[in-house]
């Protein structure tokens, strides 16, 4: 019988010579797999889904446990494929020279990106009753196009306050370490572009969101407007420090 690290590889390996499946689109996405229409060209989200139907699903604390196993399998069997694969190419993992790599310093963009997902939290804790109000507003003059479009637009702003400082951050990590490298090629899969597009692609998501809420909530109209603009100006700066980048083709997304 198979370990549970050699079922993870096994799984893994299997799944990654599925010719259906676009490579790298992973890297791209907004993990928002609920929503997506790809995820059956998604290796990491199909090897999940195997993963789960292990799993105990009615139980919670095994769920928790379950959920840091599979932490540990990933990290290990990640480990256990990058020195297989360095042993074809003849590396000596032990044996690589240490490369200085330079501090990252935050960019005044990642941290405006940073404080709107801050800024964006606090403002639904603060305002949790007012908001669950609203959707009771609606409930009761039944208008249920209202109900689906406001409780969606809080689900989008939710799902994307974190997300875009954190693509931002990794655009802007991704961009400084190829500087940093004179040999490096800059090429059409060059991951700070794909991080980039996805950050402006949440913040335009988000945007309309607010729209909603800007719409619907009078009352709190003056703080939504303050939100848009500091997202429309993240936007002009991304697309600025990035140029070309909206060109870019995600795998799978945009071909």
């Amino acid at each position: 019988m198979k370990s549970k690290k050699e079922h993870y590889k096994q799984s893994l390996l299997d799944l990654a010579n599925n010719e259906n499946l676009v490579p790298g689109i992973y890297n791209f996405c907004d993990r928002w797999c609920e929503r997506c229409t790809l995820t059956q060209k998604c290796l990491t989200y199909l090897h999940e889904q195997e993963m789960k139907e292990d799993q105990d699903q009615q139980n919670p604390d095994a769920e928790n446990k379950n959920f840091w196993e599979q932490i540990r399998l990933a990290w290990e069997v990640t480990m256990e494929l990058i020195e297989e694969d360095a042993g074809r190419l003849g590396i000596d993992l032990d044996n690589i020279p240490d490369v200085e790599i330079p501090e990252h310093i935050e960019t005044p963009l990642e941290v405006k990106a940073n404080s709107y997902g801050t800024k964006m939290h606090k403002w639904l804790e603060t305002n949790s009753e007012f908001v669950a109000e609203k959707a009771e507003e609606l409930v009761m003059i039944n208008d249920e196009a209202s109900i689906v479009k406001y409780k969606d637009a809080l689900e989008v702003i939710e799902w994307y306050y974190f997300f875009i400082g954190a693509k931002v951050h990794r655009a802007h990590l991704d961009l400084e370490e190829r500087q940093n490298d004179p040999d490096d090629e800059y090429n059409v899969y060059s991951d700070n572009l794909g991080s980039a597009k996805i950050a402006i692609i949440a913040i335009e998501r988000s945007m309309d969101a607010l729209s909603v809420f800007y719409t619907e909530c009078k009352e709190k109209e003056d703080d939504i407007l303050n939100f848009l603009l500091e997202l429309s100006s993240i936007k002009k700066q991304l697309l600025q420090t990035f140029p070309g980048v909206m060109d870019f083709k995600r795998p799978g997304f945009d071909d």
